[in-house]
């Protein structure tokens, strides 16, 4: 795994943290017992009864035999995967491996609908409290969030679960806005840190300074403040924000999901393949310091967004936030699209950070787009107007962390 260069160097904070984890347990299934020089057919689970922490998962282990693991309310039915979940909860004599994760206290039994009039049943015992409405360890919420009272500024985020350990995930999210005063021009920030299945998450907010744009020249990036996350539901959350580099900011923004959702649910539990929406994420060229892209791919909706963090041309190392520069990207885009030509690179001007203000959004070049894999991602440029006007570049990036599960081309 590489460290998100400039756009995420705080991942080496956010490893030094342990964080806790939840704990698996295995139950056998069946098998075979010998006594007396006879094999017998073992119908039981074992251990029979067991306690458990509240976000701790059970996998059952078919040890021989035709059987399956039911629970007595219903809420799963296992054995070659779980009903519901891609797999097959119907008695199977393979050797099988099934997972159940207990997300609420409570006594649960379960049986084997082959053998339950045998006594082959067991019940396990969840304790603990049960974890909050929503749950922010999932890819899904990733994509672009913004509050629309406050134009021309958002977070596109990315989300990696499972990232640390079982159930404590990654997010990292780059922030587009604007210095306090319109006149004093654009400003982007990242955000990093754990998440894990509340709906509420604590992480600090980076500033990255010192690159010039398409240009190995050396960055440093900087904690300036916190802000935490909380998630309501798949399409509203807030933000709570304080600064801590002297200007003395602090507030609550509300944020809305401004494309489709495709992929979040409220416990994690993502609804099949979303295609080319897991194209999205964060992407950068080594050849870069401390800029990059972030991602957002809704060919359901039909529509391509990215937030472009970068630096004015040759910037000085010295020249500090006023040298930040950031674009957006955007086109339409059709299911399977692996080229996308005529991308729009838009500046937006005239905004205050966190306040409404009147913006202006123009075209100011053009982009194109291919997607090598879902690691390798090639994208020319060609800027008419602004700072950047007349240059020209290929940027060759590549995804800056795990590749979201069933990502393919």
């Amino acid at each position: 795994m590489r460290n998100l260069p400039g756009l995420g160097l705080a991942l080496l904070l956010l490893l030094l943290a342990a964080p806790v984890s939840a704990t698996e347990y295995h139950v056998s299934v069946g098998g075979q017992t010998y006594s007396d020089g006879y094999y017998y057919a073992d119908l039981s689970f074992s251990p029979r009864q067991l306690t458990i922490q509240v976000g701790d998962t059970v996998i059952f282990d078919n040890q021989g035999g035709s059987h399956n693991v039911a629970a007595d309310d219903g809420s799963f039915r296992c054995a070659q995967g779980c009903d519901g979940s891609g797999g097959d909860g119907n008695p199977s004599n393979a050797a099988w491996h099934a997972s159940v994760t207990f997300d609420a206290p409570g006594t649960f039994g379960y049986h084997c609908e082959v053998h339950q009039s045998m006594g082959m049943t067991g019940t396990i015992t969840v304790e603990g409290t049960a974890p909050a409405g929503f749950n922010m360890n999932q890819h899904g919420i990733a994509g672009s969030w913004a509050n629309t009272a406050t134009e021309s500024q958002g977070i596109v985020m990315d989300v990696f679960p499972d990232f640390f350990s079982a159930g404590t995930g990654l997010l990292f999210g780059g922030w587009f806005t604007f210095d306090t005063t319109a006149a004093g021009g654009v400003r982007w920030y990242t955000v990093q840190g754990q998440v894990t299945n509340d709906d509420t998450a604590t992480m600090a907010v980076f500033q990255t300074l010192g690159g010039s744009f398409d240009s190995t020249q050396a960055t440093t990036t900087n904690a300036v403040g916190q802000v935490t996350f909380h998630f309501d539901d798949c399409t509203h959350a807030s933000l709570d924000y304080t600064f801590s580099d002297g200007s003395g900011r602090h507030g609550t923004i509300p944020l809305t999901r401004l494309l489709d959702n495709l992929a979040c649910t409220p416990t994690g539990t993502t609804p099949g393949n979303p295609g080319n929406y897991l194209l999205g994420g964060t992407w950068s060229d080594p050849a870069n310091s401390g800029q990059g892209l972030v991602f957002d791919a809704n060919s359901a909706q039909g529509v391509l967004f990215a937030a472009w963090y970068t630096y004015l041309p040759n910037a000085a190392a010295d020249a500090g936030a006023p040298a930040q520069h950031w674009y957006t990207l955007q086109v339409a885009v059709s299911p399977g699209f692996t080229t996308v030509n005529d991308v729009g690179i838009y500046e937006s001007t005239g905004g205050v950070f966190d306040q409404h203000a009147t913006t202006t959004t123009t075209r100011v070049g053009t982009a194109t787009l291919t997607f090598n894999s879902c690691t390798s991602l090639t994208m020319t440029y060609a800027f008419t107007a602004g700072p950047h006007a007349g240059l020209t570049g290929t940027l060759d990036l590549g995804r800056l962390a795990p590749v979201p599960a069933g990502c393919s081309l």
